[in-house]
């Protein structure tokens, strides 16, 4: 129905993952490298969303803008809808990017030197949320079983109670490996953080994208109290790429936390939203569900392609992904270190994201963002073959 395989011109609107300047600067790379670091997709919005933002630019006037009651209603129906969450209106507030709302959360709940717990590896924003606030870091390793995480549920009791711990910034589904957490994990996680008084603040920003015949349970739906004892991160961004909009929310039903976090907003001037946000928004979630259908269908299909072609490699190993368009592979039998790799990705003039990037765990790991035409994705793999090749051949 949508074609997604059609490829657009990103560099035209100044996309970061695509721009000359950044590709050579950043990566050492030509105008025709294949960026695959970015967790962002390169597909066309869905048109429903095209045709919002067209009629909103229409209108001529770009001035400051409030939330309206449809925004609203699109957050409250989506979320029932799709992930069977009851959430109220006054439990949302629209805030400009989840990575800028983690500092304010980590400001208005935690004082300078006190415990934050994460686990790794971890996408980088969050560690640097706790240590640009002065917190301090604790970071709990999810254990590596039969190449598929775990968490370690002994361990991140073990520092709640040790390092006092305050709060808990948890990534559902998991970046980068796109690991879904059971109903049985997040019900025992949930119970850990309500014994030792720990908030949990648990970004599902990836959720929108889960494969077929996975299931995906919110963290609310897990544990009959932890709502009360929580922060819940969302966006439309990862799904409907709308990075660019800052459609993040958070929802917070414990009105003395909601409060908490309001009051630290007002502090930092977090007042009118992106006038083109709500528009998206509403667009995305009340006419854009089957585009997103057809999206994860083919991300899906592009992760097989994946799983095929470095199965071909035995210096590689992908580790299974059940969400996201994040492919996380290891290749610590591949390269000698990371500066082997990235070598080896700046000859095949493709980007990519170094598994020490994500604050620790990770090393010996590379993450590979493919949520692209099949076209784009056959061409970066058909180069990671050729340099493969060469590079056998030497030995």
């Amino acid at each position: 129905m949508y074609n997604l395989d059609k490829v657009i011109d990103r560099k035209q609107g100044n996309a970061r993952k695509w721009s000359n300047q950044v590709l050579k600067e950043k990566f050492g790379l030509n105008e025709d490298a294949i960026p695959m670091d970015l967790a962002d997709i390169d597909f066309e919005v869905a048109p429903a969303i095209q045709k919002a933002l067209m009629k909103r630019a229409s209108i001529g006037g770009y001035s400051y803008s409030y939330v309206p009651d449809e925004f609203y209603e699109a957050v409250i129906d989506w979320n029932q809808r799709r992930y069977d969450t009851y959430i109220e209106k006054d439990w949302i507030k629209l805030t400009f990017g989840t990575v800028s709302t983690l500092h304010y959360i980590v400001q208005a709940y935690t004082e300078k030197g006190e415990g934050v717990l994460i686990n790794t590896p971890a996408y980088d924003p969050f560690a640097e949320a706790v240590e640009h606030n002065e917190r301090k870091l604790f970071c709990s390793s999810l254990i590596n079983r039969d190449n598929r995480y775990y968490l370690d549920f002994e361990d991140m009791e073990r520092q709640m109670i040790e390092n006092e711990i305050k709060l808990f910034i948890f990534c559902s589904p998991q970046n980068p490996s796109g690991r879904i957490w059971t109903k049985e994990e997040l019900f025992q996680l949930a119970e850990l953080c309500i014994r030792h008084n720990v908030l949990l603040v648990c970004d599902e920003i990836h959720r929108d994208i889960v494969y077929k015949n996975q299931t995906f349970t919110s963290i609310w739906n897990a544990h009959p109290e932890i709502s009360q004892h929580s922060v819940l991160c969302l966006s439309p961004n990862k799904g409907f790429n709308l990075g660019g909009l800052k459609t993040s929310y958070v929802v917070i039903p414990n009105p003395a936390i909601r409060e908490t976090l309001l009051l630290q907003l007002q502090k930092n001037s977090i007042t009118s939203p992106h006038v083109f946000a709500v528009p998206a928004i509403v667009a995305a979630y009340n006419e854009s569900e089957d585009w997103l259908d057809e999206m994860i269908d083919y991300v899906e299909g592009n992760m097989q392609i994946i799983d095929d072609f470095f199965a071909e490699i035995p210096e590689a190993k992908v580790m299974p992904s059940e969400s996201s368009f994040l492919a996380w592979i290891d290749v610590r039998d591949w390269f000698k270190d990371e500066a082997e790799m990235q070598r080896f990705f700046r000859r095949a003039n493709l980007t990519m994201v170094v598994g020490s990037y994500f604050v620790q765990d990770g090393e010996g790991f590379v993450r590979l963002s493919i949520g692209m035409p099949r076209e784009l994705l056959l061409e970066a793999l058909s180069r990671i073959k050729k340099e493969y090749n060469k590079s056998v051949e030497l030995v």
